[in-house]
């Protein structure tokens, strides 16, 4: 009871200075949505696999020397012995769910930025960026490949939001409603593509930004053919 009143006067706080400076109404270059630096800061991810249902799969979430995260792990396509289960090998780290507070429940609003942008080293594998809104269905995820360029090198991936896709249980849904931008709960990383073997990805930071050009989920200048966005992130990659 006593950390449930400590958050709900953490978040009074931070709604007064918020509406002191006005910040409700201009919107911010930045917001830092997750990072890691030390042990600690791994308390707010949790992680799974298949071997919560019976895999065979492992998942595990440490900090490196640098003081990064690394997800890494082993994925096997060897199903559980429930014969519901068709097909099997994943695994997956996201933040906690949000927790309650006395005013509300502690999440972030998306809608004040264009763009997510990842710190992250990645193997050859194919990983997914998972995002979380509230949401009726608890198994809605919103999802988008990581395009990683340089494997085994650090570099900074930029997603706009309006390109994820909502999905359930892995399967794209048809009817794609838009995110619940302003009740955003969690972010992830999951991977399960259906080959056997080791798997690494490390990660610093995920940042939610808007650009010079940008203001949220609405352009501040239109798009042109010679400039778009991935034209703007390549001035804004030398940035982070």
């Amino acid at each position: 009871m006593s950390k449930y009143l400590e958050r709900s006067a953490k978040a009074l706080k931070e709604n007064a200075v918020k509406i002191y400076n006005a910040e409700f109404m201009n919107r911010q270059a930045e917001y830092t949505v997750a990072r890691v630096a030390q042990k600690s800061d791994l308390d707010i991810w949790v992680k799974g696999s298949d071997r919560d249902i019976g895999g065979f799969s492992d998942a595990w979430l440490d900090i490196t020397r640098a003081g990064h995260a690394r997800f890494h792990g082993y994925l096997s396509q060897k199903l559980p012995e429930d014969t519901r289960f068709k097909r099997s090998g994943y695994a997956m780290v996201r933040t906690q769910d949000p927790r309650l507070t006395l005013l509300s429940t502690e999440r972030w609003d998306s809608s004040l930025y264009r763009f997510l942008a990842l710190r992250v080293k990645a193997d050859r594998r194919k990983y997914f960026v998972n995002l979380k809104s509230d949401a009726l269905i608890p198994t809605d995820i919103y999802q988008h490949l990581l395009p990683i360029r340089t494997p085994g090198q650090w570099e900074t991936i930029v997603i706009p939001f309006n390109t994820f896709t909502l999905t359930s249980n892995s399967i794209i849904v048809a009817s794609q409603p838009r995110m619940a931008s302003t009740k955003m709960e969690t972010v992830g990383f999951s991977i399960s593509d259906r080959q056997d073997g080791p798997f690494s990805l490390e990660f610093a930071w995920i940042k939610a930004f808007n650009s010079i050009w940008s203001h949220g989920e609405t352009p501040r200048m239109p798009y042109s053919r010679d400039r778009t966005w991935k034209t703007d992130f390549i001035a804004m990659d030398k940035t982070f």
